[in-house]
């Protein structure tokens, strides 16, 4: 296998843990609704997955989509309520299958050869699973379409309470300013609020990611709109010192079948005042650490946002 191969497979199977761990998280904090989503995302990762033509063995892809299966039996048993998937007697681990796929990547292992690859549901069919079966042969327009009718909705929560006392934020992403508005596929936000990093971690969360929907406003000459509300559950009170919201700017691309973060921009405690703000954009890859900021464009452009605070 060629070394572009070799890192196109890892980059995938690396990004399916990442998601599959965020959504075991989710639904042990009770966070149903956000769970389904994450769980669903993981599937749609694992069946792309399985269209890299030359990055998986026939047995491989086997492989991912039971796991795929296995996402969406999930997802479904949380959207349904009908019971825990976490707590299903036939359940796999979460845990056990992200050791699996970072044994796949190690190539310390063959699927077959996992504790648990018999308790996996069966391979999803080709009538069952359209974007298996036809994905390579899509145009990237269609394959688009199919990617935003899966995913258009974002994963954006709403408060579920208000203490008395205690302050929260709504952050409205009203526009990010961009060269080239016109030249991204199925634009998203996600923002992130994480507690200060220091130089060996990335930080930690204080509360779930959210991502907005895809925007499909009419896009001004530099201008991608959005428009939406995101509203932080946590207290302004309850976020510890030194921590920062994080907004990255992500895109699809249709001929790596995969999302990308084009830049980013951030707010840190202290800027957090009600009213407008107009926030630099930086350079990709994002920096949590907030130690090499590099401005996107020497020209002025900023992500819009306002801020609102709420108090009872």
């Amino acid at each position: 296998m060629s070394a572009a191969l070799k890192n196109s497979r890892e980059k995938i199977l690396h990004s399916v843990i990442e998601s599959a761990n965020k959504a075991s998280s989710l639904e042990s904090w009770g966070m149903p609704v956000e769970a389904t989503a994450e769980y669903m995302r993981c599937n749609r990762q694992l069946t792309i997955a399985t269209t890299e033509k030359e990055s998986f063995a026939d047995s491989e892809k086997e492989f991912l989509l039971r796991i795929a299966s296995l996402m969406e039996m999930r997802a479904n048993a949380l959207q349904d309520s009908l019971k825990s998937a976490a707590g299903s007697d036939d359940s796999v681990d979460i845990t056990d299958i992200c050791q699996a796929l970072q044994n796949m990547i190690q190539g310390d292992m063959t699927p077959v050869e996992s504790s648990f690859y018999n308790k996996l549901p069966a391979a999803p069919t080709e009538s069952r699973n359209p974007l298996k079966a036809r994905s390579l042969f899509l145009s990237d327009d269609d394959y688009s379409l199919a990617i935003k009718a899966m995913g258009k909705s974002g994963t954006l929560v709403k408060r579920r309470q208000i203490l008395p006392g205690k302050t929260y934020l709504t952050i409205t992403i009203n526009k990010i300013g961009m060269k080239d508005p016109q030249s991204y596929i199925d634009p998203v936000i996600t923002i992130t609020t994480l507690m200060e990093c220091n130089i060996a971690q990335q930080g930690t969360l204080v509360e779930p990611q959210q991502d907005t929907p895809v925007s499909t406003k009419h896009r001004e000459v530099a201008y991608v709109p959005f428009d939406v509300d995101v509203e932080l559950s946590t207290p302004l009170e309850e976020i510890p010192q030194g921590s920062a919201i994080f907004f990255e700017f992500k895109h699809f691309k249709p001929k790596k079948h995969s999302i990308s973060v084009k830049c980013f921009s951030l707010m840190e405690m202290d800027e957090i005042k009600p009213g407008k703000k107009f926030l630099e954009i930086y350079k990709k890859p994002t920096d949590f650490r907030r130690k090499n900021l590099s401005l996107l464009s020497v020209k002025p452009l900023y992500l819009h946002v306002t801020l609102i605070l709420h108090k009872i």
